[in-house]
Formats: structure tokens, sequence, C-alpha cells
């Protein structure tokens, strides 16, 4: 048997495999089970135990997750030791990007996540963790639906500044926002820059593309092309595969930013292949689960030595 979770900002998916058969596949909304950040509350660990407490035996199971918001070796090692002292079946803690590889059936792979945040994560010769980006819709994250939104609109400002007139890109944000200015638009949108009101603009920008706005396609381009440099920036640093294996919610359903990033990719190298995850990502969770040994236990030396290395 083995479990495996997939912890997204939004919703938990939890899977429960025995003998090659789902015995358990559910999905909830992660505000249900996590109190704030995923260590902020100490009963985190053990509400989400109880995500698959109903399937007998699934406490000695090996489990493996990836969770947004474990971004540092530290992280991963405290909540593994969180989980650990309540169960007694193997634990393995990851950044929910590090599912992407194994989901795609690949031991060495580059993930891109480009959907409510973007990240670019790639394992090194040692087994380390290669990353890059994920630093939030206000100071990067490329081609997530947020960041997308806002260099939309610094686009259509800087446009303003040059002289241009309003084009199409301007005008639909403009009657979003309802309003009849380029300046006056730039005032609602930072009024409010939740991750989830920016994000909600994006579409706005790719139907702008497809209807002929060439300012809505250069920060598309623009995006994807940050984005392939990020893959080249993790590559330089020792990052294995040549498999470079996309998920997320705009990349995966927006067929413009993906073929502009497969554009850029083919530039950067032409011996990496760009893909489109096509499963869950909790399907590399159970394939973690699957390889995991118990040497991977964690331990309070272990976790010291994790907090020294952060």
């Amino acid at each position: 048997m083995y479990v495996g979770i997939d912890i997204g900002g939004t919703k938990t998916h939890t899977r429960v495999e025995a003998n090659g058969r789902i015995v358990l596949d559910a999905t909830v909304l992660t505000s249900s089970w996590r109190w704030g950040g995923l260590l902020d509350d100490a009963g985190n660990a053990t509400r989400l135990l109880g995500l698959f407490a109903s399937v007998p035996r699934s406490e000695t199971a090996p489990l493996a997750l990836g969770a947004h918001g474990l971004d540092s070796a530290w992280q991963c090692a405290e909540f593994e030791a969180r989980l650990a002292a309540e169960r007694p079946g193997l634990v393995r803690a990851v950044n929910d990007v590090e599912l992407v590889g194994p989901a795609a059936g690949y031991d060495t792979a580059i993930a891109v996540i480009a959907g409510t945040g973007s990240r670019i994560v790639a394992h090194d010769a040692a087994g380390a963790v290669v990353s890059a980006g994920g630093y939030g819709h206000l100071l990067g994250d490329p081609g997530s639906a947020p960041a997308l939104a806002r260099d939309a609109v610094r686009a259509v400002l800087w446009a303003r500044d040059e002289g241009c007139a309003p084009g199409l890109l301007s005008q639909t944000l403009m009657e979003h926002f309802g309003v009849d200015d380029e300046v006056a638009m730039s005032y609602e949108f930072s009024a409010d820059s939740r991750l989830t009101t920016w994000g909600a603009l994006a579409p706005l920008l790719f139907a702008a593309a497809d209807a002929g706005s060439r300012l809505a396609a250069t920060v598309i381009d623009e995006a994807a092309r940050e984005l392939a440099t990020a893959v080249g920036l993790v590559r330089a640093r020792g990052a294995l595969g040549t498999d470079v294996v996309c998920a997320g919610g705009v990349i995966s359903n927006q067929p413009r930013l993906f073929d502009a990033l497969e554009r850029h990719i083919a530039e950067l190298d032409r011996t990496l292949s760009l893909r489109l995850l096509q499963v869950a990502p909790v399907v590399g969770a159970i394939a973690i689960a699957q390889r995991m040994h118990p040497s991977q236990l964690t331990t309070t030396h272990q976790l010291d030595e994790s907090r020294r290395n952060t």
C-alpha cells in the first residue's frame, strides 16, 4: 500500500493505492484542514493524516507528499518530523513542483510550473534540488496568471508613455475596470493586489492576443522567454535531465503560452524536449512513495542537520 498527497494552495488531492488498485482518491479544500501556513499550526499534520485514516493499515504505508509552501530543506524535514511523530510508516515531504517529473514517469526531469504561481525545479547529480523562481506574483512568477496580468498592465502603461493610442489590450482592461483612462485603470488594478484578483484577469490577456493584439501577444511571449531563461539557469547549476515537463493551470490550458515556451526552449537548447503533464500530480507522489526506503525515515539528527544547512 502507498499513500500520495498533492497539497496545493487551494485544493489537496489524496490517493491511496494497494496492489496496483486505487482504494481512495479524494480532493478537498486545503483550507478545510490547514490552518495558516503548513507549519503554522501543530494540528495541521494530524488533520492531514485524517484525510485517509479511514483506509485500514494506511498508517503503516509509505507516505509521500508534495506541498505548496514547503520551499526549503528545513521546512520539508520539519513537516516530515511532525508527520513521523504521529504514524509508524515512512514519510517523505517535498515541494509540490517535485511531483511533476515522477508523475510523468521520469527519474530526472526539469519541471516547469505556470499556474497560480510559477517555478522551475530539477535535481543535480547529488540529488539536491535546483530551482529558480517561485518568489510570488509581486516580485516574479513569470507565466503565472497574476504575473501575466501585472505585466499586461505594465505593458499598457508603457505603451501610453510611448504615445500610443489605446489598443485592444488597453481597451479590454479599461472596460473590465469600468474606466476610460489607463491611469485610472492602473489605480483600480493596484488597489487590490491579491493573487486571486490579479489572476482572474489573465484570460483577458489571452483573449486579446487571440483577437489580434500584438501587445498582448508580446506580453505572453516575454513570459515564456523568462521561463525558458530560468530553465537555462537551473541547467547551468547542474540540473539533470533533458525532458522539460510543464504543469499548472495556465500553461496547461493556454496553448499560446506553451507554444511560445517550446519555441524559446528550442532556442536555448535543441536537446531539450518539452511536454505537458497529462496526469494528476498526485501520481508523482505515489511514484515517490513506491521508491521510498527505511533509510529515509526522518530523524532528529537529520532535522538538526537540515536546519544548519538552510
